[in-house]
């Protein structure tokens, strides 16, 4: 191709537009007719896989699939989640062919049935926290209905969150906080109070699904938008509670598709889901991905060109930002593990404290490489303001440890080396033991945290996107701030 130019014409080379780099890799978990649920901070992955003599329950961590197992005399089992200590939730029959039983597996695998002595009273673990309670279903002891919401102890007691008649479906999700989710569309506080997430524009209480909650009391799910169609759904349950939040805020969908439902949340609030138009011949489902904000993508256009893959199920994502599901690759169904191109977690720990697991350590040193490839650290050296507080109150460990980032001046600021591009910031801030402080936390000028811890709460939390163009990402003490403290940060590239 040329271009005229006066009255000669010159031959001009043509510069390719720069193509746009994709913001996920993926990774292909290895087996075919599989899927993956969920998903821990320490990138360990766990879902089904499909054998010659049922269907198993596998984790994967490090690029090795291992079988879990049935129950004795069981033929076929799911992994539904897995919590950052490697316990991981699910369900197990215990005949071939029989009834599904809530089952838990220790770190090692050993798996354990919670369903009790009743043959017919079938259900399902859904959810595990930090300290191994798992939270799911079953049929109450005649045998007869849905499975109610019941929450399974490391001791091996349960209960029902709700007796009957007041009883709610299984439950979906717990946080380290120790909220759960269950439907209908209800999120319980650890007083046992339990409150209904409201809907979207066409309010209708029954049909409200919650399905995931995360360790900021974030909320997702579905509620219906009208003519029989249904959106995913994002809540703050603390704003709904509190404050009286009218409505959820309506995801939307992807490709037109008539209904969606989000099924997991991370700390940053992210969330991943899928787009279903519930109809054969139809579309095939779609894997999706919200921003907070209000961005939502289909995953298939945020990976490699040419993949080969249709990404189909979004069913976890970690704080880390990676997202497991199922997808379609040469005709079968395939576990995937998508890796953002760039993620940084840091927690922000005296250098003796135990780091959160899939988390580097900041002890408060100046700016300089760190053992793993990242660069980060401060502009004045604060290691003698870092602290370890092991609180009954902090959520986990994130919470447990944090820095004072106003010494040894105000004027200290935390860098980390990225790309130059566009990032999802989430950064938490709080003292199990005081609420001295007002917090003010700027991210690359824009103010990320702006809050007061209470007796109830002692920490604040924020979420922002910046563009970086200078190679590293800054995070300063915003004006106003007052004995600000630092517990974590999560990074994750757009």
């Amino acid at each position: 191709m040329t271009v005229l130019l006066v009255a000669v014409a010159v031959a001009v080379p043509q510069v390719a537009a720069a193509a746009t780099p994709s913001r996920y890799t993926i990774v292909d978990l290895g087996s075919p007719d599989s899927g993956a649920n969920g998903i821990n901070n320490a990138d360990v992955v766990v879902g089904y896989r499909d054998t010659p003599t049922g269907r198993h329950a596998f984790r994967w961590a490090g690029g090795v699939m291992t079988d879990l197992g049935t129950l004795p005399g069981g033929a076929s089992s799911v992994a539904n989640a897995i919590n950052d200590a490697g316990q991981v939730a699910g369900t197990a029959d215990r005949s071939s062919g029989g009834y599904g039983y809530p089952v838990k597996w220790s770190a090692s695998g050993a798996i354990t049935d919670l369903g009790g002595p009743v043959t017919n009273r079938l259900g399902a673990a859904n959810a595990i926290e930090r300290h191994g309670r798992i939270v799911g279903g079953q049929r109450p002891a005649d045998s007869e209905g849905s499975p109610l919401a019941t929450i399974y102890e490391p001791d091996g007691s349960s209960r029902y969150l709700a007796d009957p008649p007041d009883a709610l479906y299984a439950a979906t999700g717990i946080n380290a906080r120790g909220h759960i989710t269950a439907n209908p569309g209800y999120v319980i506080w650890d007083n046992g109070a339990r409150f209904k997430m409201p809907g979207l524009r066409y309010f209708d209480g029954d049909v409200v699904t919650v399905n995931a909650i995360n360790v900021r009391d974030q909320v997702t799910g579905s509620a219906p938008i009208g003519d029989g169609l249904s959106h995913a759904v994002f809540w703050n349950a603390r704003d709904v509670i509190e404050h009286g939040a009218p409505i959820g805020t309506d995801i939307g969908t992807v490709d037109g598709i008539a209904y969606s439902t989000g099924n997991a949340v991370n700390a940053a609030g992210q969330v991943v889901g899928t787009a279903d138009p519930m109809c054969q011949p139809c579309a095939a489902p779609k894997a999706w991905v919200w921003q907070p904000g209000g961005t939502i993508a289909a995953l298939d256009t945020l990976i490699p060109a040419g993949s080969g893959w249709q990404l189909q199920q979004a069913n976890g994502i970690s704080d880390r930002g990676e997202i497991v599901g199922r997808g379609v690759l040469g005709g079968r169904s395939h576990a995937f593990l998508l890796v953002p191109r760039f993620h940084a977690n840091v927690n922000f720990q005296p250098a003796s404290s135990a780091t959160p697991a899939g988390y580097t350590a900041d002890a408060g040193a100046v700016y300089a490489a760190r053992t793993g490839g990242a660069t980060y650290g401060w502009s004045a050296d604060d290691a003698a303001y870092t602290r370890l507080r092991p609180e009954a109150g902090a959520p986990d460990l994130r919470y447990q440890t944090l820095i004072h980032s106003q010494h040894p001046t105000s004027a200290n600021t935390w860098e980390l080396a990225v790309p130059n591009g566009r990032y999802l910031v989430h950064i938490a801030a709080g003292d199990p033991g005081f609420t001295d402080s007002t917090y003010r936390i700027s991210v690359e000028g824009t103010l990320t945290i702006s809050g007061t811890p209470t007796a109830a709460d002692h920490f604040v939390e924020g979420t922002t996107t910046v563009t970086v163009a200078h190679g590293r990402l800054t995070v300063t003490n915003a004006p106003g701030g007052s004995n600000n403290k630092l517990d974590y940060i999560d990074v994750i590239g757009l």
